[in-house]
């Protein structure tokens, strides 16, 4: 849904952390040194003028801020029935639920408030959500004597809920002042630390037992909070962390109290799982009663019933224009940032989907006008810095994103006068000629389709569909318009893949090759593991290497049979027979060491041989051309980019069509079957 926003809640731990920063770079250093391991392997790799210039851009990346934010519906996209124009309604989730005027969100994220509840207390909902979770990891029980360790936003929240509870609330922090709001929200009892021991202060107040719970809200580096609330409890008391405390645990009240020691992860159930905040899946309420979206239900509730306050902790508001203002004041902390929240302007007016520089930018002559779709990781290490390197022959015109800061970053950094989230807009310019399309593999096959649509030449990564029939589809848009289209095989433009290649044209028969890929592990939460966004690894990442192969035989690849590990499609040795008799074996694996390298080719032929190592050294045996080594590490990538720009001025034709990219995800998709059938299947 598209949401209007009245006003969001700046986060006083949270934000005011990513605010700080990390401190400098030799600090970050000192304190995380596998940073300074993983620059150096990059650095071998890529040389450090590029590692230099990716470390600068992470630097100076932008980030959305904000996740708990409420407003009114202004949109519904196809398949929300719950939610209609209009709606009043609280949002979550980092990068949804921002500090902006409008916001996507999803709804599983999304909540109706009740008539009662005003956007300004409506707008702490996911924050209250989040000490919600907290409480019900707890686990408390009517007359429990539960101690709050840190009166900020949240432990004030989780005061108030655990006294909706029934429970006997004590509160700790340094600050008397807070102390003091906690008393007045109904706290029975609170101790100042540093002017009192809580250990004793705790004791005293419940007969020498101790405290049935503790609930840590408090963020500090320190494990002191966490060790002393073992000496807070009762035996077999529990103590849950919520905030994000020190973890370096001491053994002794630990074990001889056999406390029972609780992670509260944000705001429930379905956090940071895809299915859930993206797709929209909910759990089945009887088995998971309590999930983000009812944790948002229930705490509106609370606020509704009055159970729960919410204008005693707005400490300061601000209109959306005195943003900064807002978050100095929050980054200095203090009483006064416990609830700071920003007001947005309410009147009806356009939506804007792109930012435009303030002075137009006229088309240089003798320059691919170009549109680049996607800013990504991938997109800011590679594609960037060479378009930049590039810029006597080409000018961007446009970038479109998902994301309107990024878009606009990426803008700016390209000297870009457009910055959008609409392509249409993009692709309605008439000095754009071509697209350049780095999005997540599932938007390939669609956004090369409209390209073409628009007559502009296309770039896209691989692969090219996520299907045959996707891949069938963009052939058929390019050829119907005629424009050009180059997927994004670099490895066949690497300076010793073709100084490979050239040797090769010299050898006659049929030739053997081996491919091994150390594609090193994935979580299968990425989103390239998914079938529906990624294509798995082997359509999303292979099809690079049976097409690198199909290239450097110069034959149709006709039949092909191939072996998972296990049950692990992932897992992949393929062989392809191709229509000269030449063999081809790729293997795929997830399962080598990070510190090897990735890539490794080896070719016989006529009695020759070859081994390309990492796209860094080549060995040729039986050859008259000499071996080559290069002191970094070069895939084409910047090659096949310069290749596109001169084939769309017209300098040369295309080595690499769509068509190459119809044959790879066809490769690709019948070794899927092939390791489904435990067969040779012929390629389709």
């Amino acid at each position: 849904m598209l949401v209007q926003v009245a006003y969001s809640a700046i986060s006083s731990g949270t934000e005011s952390a990513a605010l700080a920063g990390g401190g400098s770079l030799l600090r970050r250093a000192i304190k995380e040194p596998h940073l300074v391991v993983n620059t150096l392997k990059f650095a071998a790799k890529q040389g450090f003028k590029a590692t230099f210039g990716a470390v600068k851009d992470v630097s100076e990346t932008w980030y959305t801020s904000g996740y708990s934010a409420a407003g009114r519906v202004v949109a519904v996209g196809a398949g929300v029935s719950e939610f209609a124009i209009g709606d009043r309604v609280a949002c979550a989730g980092f990068g949804l639920a921002n500090h902006a005027e409008y916001i996507a969100v999803p709804t599983n994220l999304t909540a109706k408030l009740p008539e009662n509840v005003p956007f300004n207390a409506a707008c702490f909902t996911t924050i209250g959500a989040i000490a919600l979770q907290g409480v019900r990891r707890t686990e408390p029980t009517i007359g429990e004597t539960i101690v709050v360790v840190g009166t900020g936003l949240i432990g004030l929240l989780t005061a108030q809920i655990l006294r909706a509870n029934g429970c006997r609330v004590i509160c700790t922090d340094l600050s008397q002042s807070r102390l003091q709001l906690a008393q007045k929200l109904g706290v029975e009892h609170t101790l100042q630390v540093g002017v009192s021991d809580p250990v004793q202060g705790v004791l005293a107040l419940t007969a020498g037992i101790g405290a049935d719970a503790v609930i840590l809200t408090a963020g500090t580096k320190s494990s002191a909070p966490l060790n002393q609330a073992f000496k807070l409890c009762r035996e077999r008391g529990r103590v849950v962390i919520v905030g994000a405390v020190g973890m370096e645990l001491e053994r002794p009240d630990f074990y001889s109290k056999e406390i029972d020691l609780r992670m509260s992860r944000s705001y429930g159930p379905g956090r940071q799982n895809p299915l859930y905040e993206e797709k929209n899946f909910d759990f089945p309420i009887g088995y998971v009663r309590w999930s983000e979206n009812r944790n948002m239900q229930a705490f509106l509730q609370l606020v509704a019933s009055g159970q729960v306050q919410i204008t005693p902790l707005i400490t300061a508001e601000y209109p959306i224009e005195e943003a900064t203002t807002a978050f100095e004041l929050v980054k200095a902390g203090g009483d006064s940032a416990i609830g700071v929240v920003l007001s947005y302007p309410q009147e009806q007016k356009p939506i804007r989907y792109d930012w435009q520089l303030p002075q137009a930018v006229a088309m240089s002559e003798g320059k691919v006008g170009l549109a680049m779709v996607g800013a990504g990781n991938f997109a800011k290490l590679m594609h960037i810095p060479n378009l930049l390197a590039m810029k006597e022959q080409v000018q961007v015109r446009s970038v479109v994103t998902a994301n309107g800061g990024t878009a606009r970053q990426a803008a700016e950094r390209l000297s870009a006068p457009l910055a959008t989230t609409d392509l249409s807009q993009a692709l309605s310019d008439p000095h754009t000629q071509a697209v350049l399309i780095t999005t997540r593999h599932h938007q390939h096959a669609n956004e090369c389709i409209q390209a073409a649509q628009a007559g502009k030449h296309i770039f896209v990564e691989k692969p090219l569909g996520l299907t045959v029939a996707e891949c069938q589809d963009v052939m058929n848009a390019v050829q119907k318009s005629g424009v050009l289209c180059v997927v994004g095989f670099n490895r066949r433009f690497s300076p010793l893949a073709q100084a490979l290649y050239s040797a090769l044209a010299g050898v006659s028969g049929a030739k053997q090759v081996l491919y091994r890929v150390n594609a090193g592990f994935l979580p299968k939460t990425h989103w390239l593991c998914d079938p529906a966004i990624g294509g798995g690894r082997i359509i999303g990442e292979a099809c690079h290497f049976f097409d690198f192969v199909t290239w450097l035989v110069g034959a149709s690849p006709t039949k092909l049979s191939a072996h998972s590990l296990g049950d692990n499609p992932d897992e992949l040795s393929a062989v392809l027979s191709f229509d000269d008799g030449s063999i081809a074996t790729v293997i795929y694996s997830g399962l080598g060491h990070a510190s090897a390298p990735k890539e490794h080719i080896e070719v016989l032929a006529g009695g020759k041989m070859a081994i390309l190592d990492d796209f860094k050294q080549l060995a040729l045996f039986g050859f008259k051309q000499k071996s080559l080594k290069l002191a970094t590490q070069d895939k084409g990538h910047r090659a096949l980019l310069a290749h596109f720009l001169s084939a769309v001025q017209g300098k040369h034709s295309l080595s690499l069509t769509a068509y190459d990219g119809y044959l790879a995800t066809a490769c690709a998709q019948t070794a899927l079957l092939a390791m489904q059938t435990g067969k040779q299947e012929p390629i389709a």
